[in-house]
């Protein structure tokens, strides 16, 4: 267990299906506080995390689910597109609906698995910077 500088140092909101009732905010330590609250999901299997800094709002990480697939996505600074994670399958087809919290469809070739998720998010929680142990799509 990875001990942050401050106790609450770091926030992490999540969402569900509108009207699922699936919501809350959390304040979190260690990166085992980070992985207790991305196991959990919405009564469909799906749900949106969104983890800054307590006392700032930028930059963030917003990680959106459906089952086992993930969308990881960096937002450095206000009106900046940032960049997302990219170490999906480049040949998929199709895509896939991540209805909680932004309703996305998303690409399949953008998606990723579970440990490039908590890999990036515990990163970032450790550095408050864009992790560098996973490859990004710039948007800019």
């Amino acid at each position: 267990m990875t001990r942050q500088d401050g106790p609450g140092r770091w926030r992490i909101a999540w969402d569900g299906k509108w009207r699922s009732g699936f919501r809350g905010t959390r304040h979190i330590e260690t990166v085992a506080d980070l992985a207790d609250v991305l196991v959990t999901r919405d009564a469909d299997g799906d749900a949106e995390f969104i983890i800054g800094r307590s006392d700032a709002m930028y930059p963030y990480l917003d990680l959106l689910v459906s089952h086992d697939r993930w969308y990881v996505h960096f937002f450095p600074a206000e009106g900046q597109p940032g960049a997302y994670v990219d170490e999906g399958d480049p040949l998929a087809q199709g895509t896939t609906h991540l209805p909680a919290g932004s309703d996305l469809w998303i690409d399949n070739s953008m998606l990723t698995d579970a440990g490039t998720a908590l890999r990036a998010a515990s990163e970032f929680i450790t550095s408050c910077r864009r992790p560098t142990g996973v490859r990004w799509f710039d948007l800019l």
